[in-house]
Parts: structure tokens; C-alpha cells; sequence
């Protein structure tokens, strides 16, 4: 399984949201199996070809041939309507740590699994010099 890269900064924010959420939610384990895979590092060395929070991504789904591009936010933010991507939904944790040319197996709330390629990162908030979001 490939290593997932992610802020110092971003697990500490993850990990207070997780805590804060009802045992139901089930965000604690979302959390803990990324952590998993994860190599964390800190905000001024991350790759700026990697998803981080508050990055902005364009993917598509080959089989469909759809593009969309959603932004990974923290739960309160979430606002799918706005192309604002919980990070813990499917495609939210999917994304967090994938680089352009990754494909994702997600099985989102509709429930059929779906592949979806990361085409382009659009904006990462590191690479533009904001370690605040």
C-alpha cells in the first residue's frame, strides 16, 4: 500500500475533529486506518504534488468519463452542494495524501464502487505559502 503524506498540522486538526465527534460516526477509525499508511511531516516540507487539507482537486471517473472538482474540508466546512468534500466521507479520506495521476477505489454513499483518478491539484493551501488553513 502506498504511503500517505500528511501535515503535522492536519493531523492535529484531524484528530481534534475526530475527538469531537460522536462514537457513531466512526471518524475515530476512519482516522486511525489512514494514520496506518501515513508518514507525517511537517507543513513547510510537504510535497506541493500532494492532497493536503483545504486542497483543491480536479479528478475524474474513466468509466463515466465525469470531471469535478471538490475541495477536502474539515467536517463543519463540508458543504457538498459547493464542491466542499467532508474528509471523512469516502472520497474526502481517498483523497488526503494522493498525488495527480493516483486512482482511487471509493465506495461512496450511493454505494457502487467507483474508481476516480486524480487529474490535477488546483490549489494546495502549503504550496501557496498558507500553513493557517
Amino acid at each position: 500500500m502506498k504511503t500517505c503524506y500528511l501535515t503535522e498540522t492536519d493531523v492535529g486538526r484531524l484528530e481534534r475533529h475526530a475527538a469531537q465527534a460522536s462514537p457513531q460516526s466512526g471518524y475515530q477509525a476512519m482516522l486511525d486506518a489512514l494514520l496506518e499508511r501515513a508518514a507525517v511531516v511537517e507543513a513547510t516540507n510537504i510535497d506541493p504534488s500532494v492532497v493536503t487539507m483545504n486542497s483543491t482537486v480536479t479528478l475524474s471517473n474513466p468509466s463515466s468519463g465525469e470531471h469535478m472538482t471538490w475541495t477536502v474540508v474539515y467536517p463543519p466546512d463540508a458543504d457538498f452542494s459547493q464542491g466542499r468534500l467532508n474528509v471523512f466521507s469516502p472520497v474526502g479520506l481517498a483523497l488526503l495524501g494522493a498525488t495527480p495521476g493516483d486512482e482511487l477505489r471509493v465506495t461512496p454513499p450511493s454505494g457502487a464502487p467507483q474508481t476516480l483518478k486524480v487529474e490535477q491539484i488546483v490549489f494546495q493551501p502549503e504550496a501557496a505559502g498558507d500553513y493557517r488553513l
